[in-house]
């Protein structure tokens, strides 16, 4: 049997044991988040560990970070007992997290970040030009040309998680755990990750590889743990199952088609039109989002793609060209204005733009309702009541303890869930979304895109910006694919991913030296 690093079994039985997590339980209050979980990962290995969201994956790595302290099993290290009362003693035997939500100091340099806590000294004041160098070195490690000196704050996402995984590889660690590391990459960026995971595989390092991503899981992995519901229901060889078996053991059913039918009724009345729309990002945006449609959009990073979902939301609006809503009325001049008029935004980034994380679930739900409400009208009534929040919540399958409890404290996907309730509940008419589906399960996706193409089915407008292109294929009724702040093209609906990728690269600067070229 050939395992993905092209190791046979038997050969891989006889690797060190680098972590042996045994019976691991947790609880909060009533609820049993883990139970008896016990799994193991070999110097050079690559281990997956798949489960929908709230399986319970991220509190069994925040046990092994020393975040929380286990209510019962042990966790053994090379071999050695070991007990983290804080997540320093953590990263002192070896373990290194790359997290799903990024937790970089926006006003701190790249640099900062990187050494945070570990930064080097002399006469015991910073080095500073010292942590500069070493950032650089890890950095081209990377092969990232991000500046050090740059505040972490302003960086684009698949940015900040590059210098998250730099600050990961300054610990030397021999455990690395990379919690969905993909999903602010685009494909090069993903490309360049894989291979450092297979230098580090090589360098004698056990890695734990969560992902949702059932092609990345198979294309790396040795083995495949599967979570559900806080216990460990599988412990696979790759080679040994496939990505449907995966997914049965995470759900507990079978899936059927991820995507919805597509609506056989034609496209109502325009929505939104743009002719020659441009700002600082975009040029010479020409489109028509129609009642009833699901508009996908694809491209590079910095591509456009985001800055359109910007533009059309008012976050960074249109100073150029010709912009009717279905209103009649103009392009929206800001977010606020934007809202008003019911035009939905889920950004790529919940944390910090989706979310108020210290509130709880049903006060996050009706944030966009009663930002919409009379400020002399009670918030706490029909839509806003804590029973219309609650069935809100249910029928997008939230899974918490209760939804009082902060939104901060829930997994990835079960915040994004609470970002598309906002949405849901003011029944909007053109819904913008960026990455909707990024750290999400496939349960999860799959209850998301029913609620888009019902949204449309029942005459709403629906523009996707995803990096995903399986997502933009199976959602979309037409695509848009942006290249340098352009319009490269519109695909129809099931287009292959070999012709989307064609109008990606399309460059629309002269080559130097061809006719028309400046110098």
């Amino acid at each position: 049997m050939e395992t993905a690093a092209g190791i046979s079994a038997n050969e891989g039985t006889n690797l060190p044991l680098r972590l042996d997590m045994r019976d691991i339980s947790k609880h909060f209050g009533a609820v049993t988040v883990l139970d008896e979980i016990s799994l193991t990962c070999r110097a050079g290995e690559v281990l997956a560990i798949c489960g929908e969201n709230g399986a319970g994956k991220s509190t069994l790595m925040k046990v092994l970070a020393g975040f929380y302290r286990p209510d019962a099993g042990e966790v053994r290290i090379d071999e050695n007992l070991v007990h983290f009362r804080h997540p320093l003693d953590s990263q002192r035997e070896g373990v290194a997290i790359i997290h799903q939500e990024l937790s970089l100091l926006p006003h701190r340099t790249v640099a900062q970040n990187i050494f945070l806590g570990r930064e080097p000294t002399r006469f015991g004041i910073v080095d500073h030009k010292r942590m500069r160098a070493a950032a650089l070195r890890v950095l081209a490690r990377l092969q990232s040309t991000i500046d050090p000196d740059t505040l972490a704050g302003t960086l684009p996402i698949a940015d900040q998680q590059v210098v998250e995984i730099a600050k990961a590889l300054t610990l030397d660690a021999r455990i690395l755990v990379f919690d969905e590391p993909t999903a602010a990459l685009d494909n090069a960026e993903a490309a360049k990750l894989f291979r450092l995971i297979e230098e580090l595989r090589r360098d004698g390092a056990a890695i734990l590889y969560i992902s949702h991503r059932m092609g990345e899981v198979f294309a790396l992995a040795d083995r495949i743990c599967v979570i559900k519901d806080g216990r460990l229901v599988g412990d696979l060889e790759r080679s040994d199952t496939n990505s449907d078996a995966i997914v049965r053991l995470m759900v507990g059913r079978e899936i059927g088609a991820l995507f919805p039918p597509r609506s056989r009724v034609a496209s109502g009345e325009a929505v939104l039109s743009i002719a020659g729309g441009g700002n600082r990002h975009l040029h010479d945006i020409a489109l028509t989002l129609r009642a009833g449609e699901i508009t996908g959009v694809a491209g590079l990073e910095g591509s456009g793609k985001t800055a359109l979902a910007r533009a059309i939301t008012g976050d960074e609006p249109f100073k150029a060209g010709n912009i009717r809503l279905w209103d009649g009325k103009g392009a929206a001049s800001s977010p606020r204005e934007g809202v008003r008029r019911k035009i939905a935004y889920v950004p790529d980034d919940r944390k910090s733009e989706g979310l108020g994380l210290r509130q709880s679930l049903r006060e996050n739900a009706a944030l966009t309702r009663r930002a919409l409400s009379p400020s002399l009208s009670l918030v706490s009534r029909g839509g806003c009541s804590a029973p219309a929040l609650d069935a809100l919540l249910r029928q997008l399958d939230v899974r918490a303890a209760n939804h009082t409890m902060p939104v901060g404290a829930l997994s990835g996907g079960n915040q994004q869930k609470v970002v598309v309730a906002r949405w849901l509940a003011v029944n909007p008419r053109l819904w913008v979304l960026c990455e909707p589906t990024r750290g999400v399960d496939v349960g999860a996706k799959s209850s998301i895109y029913s609620i888009l193409r019902s949204f449309a089915d029942a005459g709403g407008s629906v523009l996707v910006v995803s990096s995903d292109l399986a997502e933009v294929i199976g959602l979309s009724d037409r695509i848009l694919v942006m290249s340098e702040g352009r319009i490269a093209a519109e695909c129809p609906a099931g287009a292959s991913e070999e012709d989307i990728m064609k109008h990606a690269v399309l460059s629309h600067r002269p080559l130097s030296g061809a006719p028309g070229a400046t110098t």
